[in-house]
């Protein structure tokens, strides 16, 4: 039987190689693997670096990352880290990641756990993208231990951005000024007149040093004003998520106090808007008999009756400020003075309080 050989079109194409790149844009093969892995060198010109990415485009070429992970020591991955779900304020920053995208031909991948119960899911989620060899890592520390950080620089991870709530000398560290949050929260009360205010306590473990510095923001404008009560109310810690039905277990307790605050500082939006409809239920009227103030302004907050007061973070400059500062760990030049500057809540001040 006479054999048939098909068409050369239809024979399987090889996938061009970085030595076709090199072919066609005339350079080395060294230069190509310098701009195509991303790295720096006085060896490629402006113009031989234009034409080495015009003739990969050209080609249709694609690096071989598990190639490239093995000759570096690391991948071009730029690792996120963060439990889920994600709370509004990192949903934006996240969001705005991966819109911007990141410097080096970095690829942006996020990792995550979802029970603060079970703390080996989160180990083995954290080893596991660590060995994944990541170029980075951006994480929380409000989440990870120091011993994390530690683990993940023994590894051969050197550029980590951490979120966190105080400053680190020693880390890179995307500063959130919460304590600025709770003097703005005391402020807004006392100014409205009130003289007993309550602060409501996250049942949510992961919240501690949150809250406390919150507080401490709290007393410091109470101080300034004299003769103001700063109370702490606990919340249920059945479900480390607010609820409605926890919301009313609160309001039965907080009904029952021989001296009731005039106005509560929810903690945050997630608090505040269940507990207001305990209150109403209960026959409560906000603000007359007691003014609700939360945090992170979720967009639902200004449809409730009354509409939420609440204090907030501009969320798109906080995700241009972590591109910013993950680019800078990335290329090693120095951030834009814009960036440089810490990002300030404001208060939203609407019917609640």
């Amino acid at each position: 039987m006479k054999k048939i050989i098909e068409p050369e079109h239809n024979l399987p194409q090889k996938a061009p190689s970085a030595h076709d790149v090199a072919r066609l844009a005339g350079v080395s093969r060294t230069q190509v693997s310098y701009v195509l892995n991303g790295i720096r060198s006085t060896h490629v010109s402006a113009q031989k670096r234009e034409r080495i990415l015009e003739a990969a485009k050209t080609l249709g070429y694609r690096p071989h990352y598990s190639a490239q992970s093995l000759r570096r020591g690391y991948s071009s991955e730029f690792a996120i880290f963060f439990p889920a779900p994600y709370n509004s304020r990192i949903v934006n920053i996240i969001g705005t990641i991966h819109e911007e995208g990141l410097s080096g031909e970095c690829v942006v991948i996020q990792y995550s756990w979802n029970s603060h119960h079970d703390p080996e899911r989160k180990n083995k989620a954290f080893y596991a993208m660590l060995a994944r060899r990541p170029l980075g890592i951006f994480c929380s520390l409000l989440d990870l231990e120091r011993e994390d950080i530690d683990a993940a620089r023994a590894s051969g991870v050197e550029r980590i951005l951490v979120l966190d709530v105080e400053r680190h000398s020693d880390l890179n560290t995307f500063f959130l000024p919460v304590e600025e949050i709770g003097r703005i929260a005391a402020a807004h009360l006392l100014s409205r007149g009130h003289r007993r205010i309550a602060v409501i306590r996250p049942g949510d473990p992961v919240q501690n040093r949150p809250f406390q510095l919150r507080y401490r923001g709290m007393m410091a404008a109470a101080a300034e004003t004299g003769g103001a009560a700063i109370d702490i109310l606990d919340f249920p810690k059945k479900d480390m998520a607010p609820s409605l039905a926890a919301a009313r277990i609160f309001t039965t307790g907080l009904l029952a106090l021989p001296k009731r605050p005039t106005a509560i500082y929810a903690y945050s939006d997630d608090y505040a808007l269940p507990l207001m409809t305990a209150l109403q239920e209960a026959g409560i009227r906000i603000p007359q008999d007691i003014a609700i103030l939360g945090t992170d302004d979720l967009p639902y907050g200004e449809l409730y009756t009354p509409a939420l007061s609440t204090i907030r973070f501009d969320e798109s400059a906080l995700g241009e400020r972590a591109v910013a500062l993950i680019n800078s760990l990335i290329t090693g030049e120095p951030v834009e003075r814009r960036f440089l500057q810490e990002p300030l809540p404001y208060l939203v001040g609407r019917e609640s309080t």
